[in-house]
């Protein structure tokens, strides 16, 4: 029986790597977007390589990874993809595991290079893709692969599907002071946050050139991806955006910034959005962008100047251990923020599919949400992506935050447009 599985797993390997390709038979260059399915209806879809990967078990998985032999190398951006690879390795010692700490701002690069020059060297990949930009250049060329484990997948969203497998939420917050405003969130939309714009002078300025500006602003910088696919993401939902600002003052959005576009091969807004009314109002603040998180919530916490507001990574709510008065802006309206999930994958043509995998589910929890570490993610800022584990370090749920799942087709369109039109718009400033 022993000789007969083995076989039959050596059998399967050959067919992945006639596939799949190994570090040596990548093949190379961009394969069609049309071909690659994701989201639910991809959970049903056999392999090319013939094996139904995403129905086998972490137990059939471990036999045939022990067949393919190598080391499974994880690229990550995170350091508790280690905290995972020490783990795994302690539960399944047969195979080799390999971490590799990687900037986020580089790593796709890398596995770009890799593919190009027909060297394979990662297995898995664990990055955030806020702005969609792993799943428009990297899923939908099969540079990497989305692995979409069944039995997981039933207790996860299927609108956090669609792009990618989910390892779990975050998202950029904006901050306020809680020692001047003690009752909780001061603002109801993100239509507050540029309020004492002035539609006659298209500015903060009165007619008679006083400051009409209210909040005092501090933000990571806005063309950063994760800032800039916020934006994008507004823009999508300029329907969502107009309603709010009728339900919230009763009267219709005033659009004036169609006379600001300047479209063209690099940048392009549509007219009459109320996403893009929002970023051109935004973009005539009075801001301060720095370049670090921490900075942003010192900056909240002091609020030297008045009425305070900064965005930046959900995390710098650790702060508060300092003393700090911060908290996060939670429950606004339409949303709060785009959900800034991290992903994981599997990367084409690698030398492990089968150990790649294995740590993919051994990361989301297994079939049961613990077999596995699905609990090391459970820190401050994350929530988990399953209905089955709860996180509790954040202390409020998802649904009380108001985070909405991104849609990369559309944040693409307008994604690169976000930071040309900062540069523009914001040097016009009064």
């Amino acid at each position: 029986m022993k000789k007969t599985l083995a076989l039959i797993l050596s059998l399967m390997l050959m067919l992945a790597a006639a596939a799949c390709g190994g570090s040596g038979s990548s093949s190379g260059g961009s394969s069609s977007s049309g071909d690659v399915k994701t989201g639910v209806e991809a959970i049903d879809v056999i392999g090319e390589d013939g094996i139904d990967w995403n129905h086998m078990s972490m137990e059939e998985l471990y036999e045939m990874a022990k067949e393919e032999g190598g080391v499974v190398k994880i690229y990550a951006t995170t350091t508790d993809a280690n905290t995972a690879k020490k783990k795994i390795a302690r539960d399944y010692p047969d195979v080799q595991w390999e971490f590799v700490q990687c900037d986020t701002d580089e790593v796709k690069g890398m596995i770009e290079r890799d593919y190009d020059a027909n060297k394979i060297y990662a297995d898995v990949l664990l990055v955030k893709d806020s702005s969609g930009e792993i799943y428009n250049d990297l899923v939908l060329y099969d540079i990497v692969k989305v692995y979409y484990p069944a039995a997981i997948c039933e207790h996860i969203s299927p609108d956090l599907l669609e792009y990618g497998m989910p390892l779990y939420s975050t998202f950029n917050p904006w901050f306020y002071n809680t020692r001047d405003f003690p009752d909780g969130v001061p603002i109801e939309s993100w239509w507050d946050i540029v309020k004492g714009y002035n539609v006659d002078t298209k500015s903060y300025k009165d007619a008679n050139g006083n400051d009409t500006q209210y909040w005092h602003i501090y933000t990571k910088g806005i063309k950063a991806p994760s800032y800039a696919a916020l934006w994008a993401q507004l823009i999508v939902d300029s329907d969502a955006l107009k309603e709010q600002y009728k339900a919230q003052y009763g009267e219709d959005l005033v659009i004036t910034y169609n006379d600001k576009l300047q479209n063209n091969n690099f940048k392009n807004f549509p007219e009459d959005n109320a996403g893009v009314e929002l970023f051109w109002r935004f973009s005539q603040m009075k801001t301060y962008e720095l370049s670090d998180g921490d900075a942003v919530v010192t900056a909240v916490n002091e609020s030297v100047n008045g009425p305070t507001l900064g965005l930046c990574s959900a995390s710098k709510l650790d702060n508060r251990e300092m003393g700090m008065d911060i908290a996060w802006v939670t429950g606004l309206s339409p949303y709060t923020a785009q959900d800034a999930a991290a992903y994981v994958y599997v990367v084409s043509g690698c030398d492990n599919p089968a150990g790649a995998r294995l740590y993919i589910n051994y990361l989301l929890g297994g079939e049961d949400g613990q077999s596995g570490c699905y609990q090391t993610f459970d820190k401050l800022g994350h929530w988990s992506v399953r209905d089955d584990v709860v996180y509790e370090k954040s202390g409020i749920t998802y649904e009380e935050v108001g985070l909405r799942a991104p849609n990369f087709e559309k944040i693409f369109e307008y994604y690169s447009s976000v930071g040309s039109y900062w540069d523009l718009w914001s040097s016009w400033r009064q």
